[in-house]
């Protein structure tokens, strides 16, 4: 009989139960998130292991579909440090007590241990990749890991990226030791190869997926701030390194030059982030974009779908991005994307088909850009249908069977 295989995910700075755009939240939540449930649905049972951020936290079960023996996906909280909320500056001094404690954490969750279980261990980001390790070591299973982002890549591009000696290095010890590196995108693997060195026979692209039951042409449309003008859509963590800050810049461009009714209405949801706490105040009152530019939180995926759907452009100046899920979903709303033309907004984005590319951060190109869609909407609007039609081929489904199948040749070479 064939034995039990089982996916055990390590999340360790943020749990796919967080609202993304809030915090460290963002689109690696939705990556496990999505990834759990649909390998859940698939037949294979899955434990997420997380941090333990509050008191009196418990096991939880993710949602997965109504299919007829199928498993379920559990997010198992792993104490490690206080049972409060860390900065992840803070995070590495408890990577060691995470995985000290995650197998006893699993297998109180109902995970089963020792040499009746089939396991492959799937770790999301480098404080994970280093937890992940050792995780594997005490299951005795194979690791796969994804990196999400490089310090390598984001000290390369951004010239106010200070990521740490120590995560570089952390991240070049993964790279060495998992048995296989995810990549979202074929950029992603020429990344993992030329900064870290990693063997491109040990690294796999399988791209991730977007919900189309959530992200869709068809459905309700709200626009949260002013109708007037083209309709510029920002979602995401507000921090430098997303770009809010070039997307108010160019709208207040645009805006200066126009006569009339503003050519821009800016709305901008998301929460701040990270060390680079940007002032958006003081951002909009020096492109002088009062009055054209609003704000708001993180919102649910069916807000959030309703946004997309109202806006004429959704923005990604993002300094870099592993793939950029923002710009799928919107496009699976049939909303065409600007976007930075970095990593994997690249693949994403099919240039002049589904929205168009930037070469570069600077403010007075994403500008003329803008401005470019304003003299000819009905051309940009046409877009729409091709990429909807594009996101429909990424599906959680498809990636979740490649994943599966990867699992697999790990989990019998084992």
């Amino acid at each position: 009989m064939t034995r039990p295989f089982g996916v055990v995910m390590v999340s360790l700075h943020t749990s796919p139960l967080a609202q993304p755009g809030q915090g460290d939240a963002g689109g690696m939540n939705v990556y496990v998130r999505q990834l759990a449930i649909t390998l859940a649905a698939a037949g294979h049972p899955v434990w997420v292991l997380t941090r333990r951020d509050r008191t009196g936290q418990r096991v939880q079960d993710l949602p997965v579909p109504a299919v007829p023996g199928a498993a379920r996906a559990r997010v198992v909280p792993v104490p490690a440090g206080p049972a409060t909320d860390v900065p992840k500056e803070e995070l590495p001094r408890w990577v060691d007590d995470f995985a000290a404690a995650a197998p006893g954490a699993l297998t109180a969750a109902g995970g089963c241990h020792g040499d009746d279980c089939r396991w492959v261990v799937h770790s999301h980001y480098w404080l994970s990749g280093l937890a992940g390790l050792a995780v594997a070591g005490d299951l005795n299973a194979p690791i796969v890991h994804t990196m999400h982002t490089m310090a390598a890549v984001k000290n390369a591009r951004d010239a106010r990226s200070s990521e740490s000696e120590e995560r570089e290095a952390a991240e070049q010890q993964i790279a060495a030791a998992a048995d296989l590196l995810v990549a979202n995108t074929p950029a992603e693997r020429d990344e993992l190869s030329d900064h870290y060195g990693a063997d491109p026979a040990r690294i796999r692209v399988i791209p991730p997926g977007v919900d189309t039951s959530v992200f869709h042409p068809d459905g309700g449309a709200h626009w949260p701030g002013r109708s007037a003008g083209l309709k510029v859509l920002f979602a995401g963590r507000i921090q430098g390194h997303k770009g809010p800050q070039v997307a108010i810049r160019a709208a207040g461009l645009v805006n200066r030059r126009a006569s009339g009714v503003p050519a821009v209405q800016l709305h901008l949801t998301g929460a701040h982030s990270g060390a680079d706490k940007l002032d958006l105040r003081a951002l909009v009152h020096a492109a002088g974009l009062e009055g054209q530019c609003t704000d708001s939180g993180p919102v649910s995926a069916q807000e959030l779908a309703e946004v997309y759907r109202a806006a004429d452009v959704v923005v990604v100046p993002s300094f870099s991005e592993s793939f950029g899920l923002v710009a799928l979903e919107a496009q699976a709303c049939g909303t065409p994307v600007l976007a930075h033309r970095v990593g994997g907004l690249a693949y994403a984005v099919a240039d002049g088909e589904t929205g168009r590319l930037v070469d570069g951060l600077d403010p007075e190109t994403w500008a003329q850009e803008l401005e470019r869609i304003v003299a000819d909407l009905p051309a940009w609007r046409r877009m729409g249908q091709a990429a909807a039609r594009r996101a429909r081929t990424f599906g959680w489904e498809a990636m979740a069977a490649h994943m599966s199948e990867a699992y697999e040749v790990l989990s019998a070479e084992r």
